[in-house]
C-alpha cells in the first residue's frame, strides 16, 4: 500500500501544490459502517491540490489501495483501478477543512468515490463506454440556493458525467490519464463534471449520444472543459 500511496503522491505533486491536511473519512482507527460501501483498504481518503492555474483539485486518494483482505499469494490489485478528481475555480470553494467538506464539490466527489467502491466494475465500464453518466444524491444541501432550479432534479439530485479527457494535456497543462508507476494494476484519473439540468435532460433523453454530444461540447472549450463551476452556462 505505501508504493502505491508514493506514486499518487508523486503523480498529486506534479499537478500542483498539495494540502498538507487529508479529507479522511475513516480518521485514525475509527471503524467503517457495515452499511457503507468498503474501499479496498478502508481508507476514505481525499487530498487537496492548487493548481498553477488557480483551480482547485480534490482527488480521491485510496479506491487504487490495494486489497488488504487478499491473502493469496499473487494476484492482487491497485484496488478498483481508479482515482476520482472534480476541479473547480479556487473562488467557488472554501480553504479550511471544515469548508472544503461543506462544499458541493466535495460531496458530489464523495458521492461518486462512494458509488464506486460499492459497485466495484466501474473501471471496466468507463472502459468500454468512454464515458458514464449519474444522479448524485447527497449534494443538495450544499449547492447554494439560488443554483438550485438549474441543477438539482425533482428527485434531490444533481447530474454529473464521469470521464472527460483533459484537452489541455496536449498543452502540458492538463490532468494525466492514469496514475504513473502504480505497483500491481494502471490506475486511471476520471474526472467528475457537475452538469446542468439541460445537459442531464440531454442524456436522459438520447443516452450515449447525449454524453458524446456533451463532451464534444465541452472540448470546444480546453481551460474549461473538465471543470465543475456554478458559474458556466449550460452547454444546451
Amino acid at each position: 500500500m505505501d508504493q502505491s500511496a508514493t506514486c499518487r503522491e508523486r503523480t498529486w505533486k506534479q499537478l500542483g501544490t498539495v494540502e498538507p491536511f487529508s479529507l479522511t473519512q475513516t480518521p485514525g482507527g475509527a471503524s467503517v459502517s457495515l452499511s457503507e460501501p468498503r474501499w479496498p483498504a478502508l481508507r476514505e481518503n481525499f487530498r487537496v491540490i492548487r493548481r498553477p492555474n488557480g483551480n482547485v483539485l480534490l482527488v480521491s486518494d485510496g479506491l487504487s489501495d490495494p486489497f488488504d483482505d487478499f491473502h493469496d499469494g499473487g494476484g492482487n490489485v491497485n484496488g478498483f483501478s481508479l482515482e476520482f478528481y472534480v476541479e473547480t475555480p479556487a473562488e467557488e470553494i472554501g480553504s479550511t477543512v471544515t469548508e472544503i467538506r461543506r462544499s458541493w464539490q466535495f460531496q458530489l466527489l464523495h458521492t461518486v468515490g462512494q458509488l464506486a467502491a460499492g459497485h466495484g466494475s466501474i473501471r471496466s465500464i468507463i472502459d468500454e463506454m468512454g464515458l458514464l453518466s449519474t444522479e448524485a444524491e447527497g449534494v443538495t444541501d450544499a449547492v447554494p440556493a439560488h443554483a438550485r432550479a438549474l441543477l438539482v432534479n425533482s428527485a434531490g439530485r444533481v447530474g454529473a458525467l464521469l470521464g472527460l479527457q483533459d484537452p489541455r494535456l496536449g498543452l502540458g497543462e492538463g490532468v494525466p490519464e492514469t496514475v504513473t508507476g502504480m505497483p500491481l494494476t494502471d490506475v486511471k484519473l476520471v474526472n467528475v463534471k457537475l452538469i446542468s439540468l439541460a445537459e442531464l435532460r440531454l442524456i436522459t433523453e438520447r443516452g450515449a449520444a447525449g454524453r458524446r454530444k456533451l463532451a464534444e461540447l465541452f472540448s470546444a472549450h480546453p481551460d474549461t472543459a473538465v471543470v465543475s463551476s456554478l458559474l458556466r452556462q449550460s452547454a444546451v
